[in-house]
């Protein structure tokens, strides 16, 4: 069931309704129904068991080291025992072609044909989002940092909250647990809000990004001969613009739905395009899964015995700041490989979102001082806006260096693709791309102020909730009648699904 389809329309009211008709005390048991209901409507019924697999591990887990495991010892080896299970049904489901891949992409660099198969698994919706919430509350259980749950069906909900499930975002369950299991009255005006940043996702998607992807598949869609580099740069920048606003306007959504329940959902998005440097960009793009690579990936290995041993030996062999940078580029490393790792066993993903960030990342390190000293010899002004404009426009260059790898049809086709960059552009070169609708280039410029108002610390979602109702009704209706004539949608598109619900 597509979140921007009819059908789901229907579901979300009733839904809706249900829930709010419901005593509080049972309001959760709502969730769950409907998220199962939904689940089945997105996958077919025998996925369920992938996903009570993972929950049941997860649920026995955090008992046993509550109430059964005596010793740290027996507590880790549960620990890691479960994890080796919830990871092990998600590599299987989703990973198990990456040695044949592997094989055959060894093998297409010295023109052989090893033409080994691939399996297709079908995997559950949302399997790579509630595998890491899961995980997330399993290894909080086990630090203390929150107290294992009791009640099963509560644990279930949890991980299957069903607009979490599309595209995340990421959930602790120390959070969500007021959030889905404490009593709530209705709200109008927090019901009102949900429903206009629901409206607001939905633009972003239909118009925005659903209608710049015909731009990006008619130019990585087509043989890398016959066609020329301009071509590849515009529309390197536009699938830039649409990966944005399918991935936020999908988070507008789910947030927006899940406020509708009175349930609050953590921020995925703020304001990314208007980062300085790389660093702030992923401190704001998947906020979730970036803050979940730091606190279950990153700084676990920093502070383990071994990289403390081994940034002890880097001091004294190379000094203090290469001792000090070795360890945490060695777990960078770590981090950006499994993140890599987890957008998909297709090369291009591990590369561009694994290998390439860790490079940028590695090379900012290593030439910091550099930096500094160049802004110091020529006398750079850095706080003034044209440094800052500067600053960002770079950001989003290295960026959509980045995204070039994630849109080719497989990571072979770069050379074919870079190639391009050397054939001059006519400009009748972009007659070729598809037409789009005038007011794309308007609520882009709608996106990019919102956001802009949203990076200098102003809140437009609750500035606008705050204005009269006959314009925040006006702008609504609006923003209804631009998603009806100029979205993408109905049985003859197939471009609704969402990027990231892919990962």
């Amino acid at each position: 069931m597509n979140i921007t389809s009819l059908n789901f329309f229907i579901f979300l009211v009733t839904s809706v309704l249900i829930y709010w008709v419901f005593p509080k005390k049972f309001k959760w048991f709502v969730l769950l129904v409907a998220s199962i209901v939904f689940f089945l409507c997105a996958s077919e019924w025998q996925m369920l068991l992938y996903l009570f697999a993972s929950v049941t591990s997860v649920y026995i887990a955090t008992r046993l080291m509550a109430e059964k495991c005596k010793t740290e010892r027996g507590k880790k080896w549960v620990l890691v025992l479960t994890i080796l299970i919830i990871f092990g049904i998600l590599a299987t489901l989703k990973w198990i072609n990456i040695f044949p891949k592997t094989i055959n992409l060894f093998g297409s660099l010295f023109d052989i044909n090893l033409g080994l198969t691939t399996i297709n698994l079908i995997a559950p919706i949302g399997i790579s989002y509630y595998t890491l919430s899961l995980c997330s509350y399993l290894v909080d259980a086990y630090r203390g940092a929150c107290q294992p749950e009791k009640n099963f069906l509560k644990v279930t909900t949890f991980a299957c909250y069903y607009p979490a499930l599309v595209s995340g975002p990421i959930m602790r369950f120390s959070e969500m647990s007021k959030e889905l299991f404490v009593s709530k009255k209705f709200r109008y005006e927090y019901f009102l809000m949900g429903f206009e940043r629901f409206i607001y996702g939905l633009m972003k998607k239909m118009v925005i990004a659903d209608n710049l992807a015909a731009v990006v598949r008619s130019v990585y869609g087509s043989d890398p001969t016959t066609i020329s580099g301009g071509l590849v740069a515009v529309a390197t920048i536009a699938y830039a613009i649409q990966v944005y606003m399918d991935f936020s306007g999908c988070m507008d959504i789910v947030i927006g739905v899940s406020k509708m329940y009175g349930v609050k959902l953590p921020e995925n998005f703020d304001s990314p395009f208007f980062s300085q440097n790389l660093s702030e960009f992923w401190r704001r793009w998947h906020i979730t899964l970036g803050t979940w690579g730091k606190d279950y990936i990153m700084y676990p290995l920093l502070k383990s015995a071994k990289f403390q041993k081994l940034g002890k030996f880097c001091k004294a062999k190379f000094g203090k700041k290469v001792g000090k940078l070795l360890p945490t580029l060695l777990a960078v490393l770590a981090l950006w490989l499994v993140i890599g790792i987890w957008h998909g066993t297709d090369y291009k993903y591990i590369f561009a979102a694994g290998i390439v960030p860790f490079v940028y990342f590695a090379s900012g390190q290593i030439f910091e001082g550099l930096f500094k000293k160049i802004v110091k010899v020529f006398h750079i002004r850095t706080e003034n806006f044209s440094f800052r404009l500067f600053q960002s426009l770079r950001t989003f260059a290295l960026m959509c260096c980045l995204w070039f790898f994630a849109c080719l049809p497989q990571l072979t086709a770069a050379k074919g693709f870079l190639k391009t960059f050397l054939r001059p552009t006519p400009i009748t070169d972009f007659a070729r791309l598809p037409q789009i609708p005038w007011i794309l280039f308007v609520m882009c410029l709608v996106v990019w102020v919102v956001d802009y108002l949203n990076y200098k610390g102003i809140n437009v979602a609750e500035k606008f909730h705050m204005q009269g109702w006959i314009f925040k009704w006006l702008c609504l209706l609006a923003l209804i009648v631009v998603i009806l004539v100029f979205g993408i949608y109905g049985p003859n598109y197939n471009v609704n699904d969402f990027i990231y619900g892919e990962f």
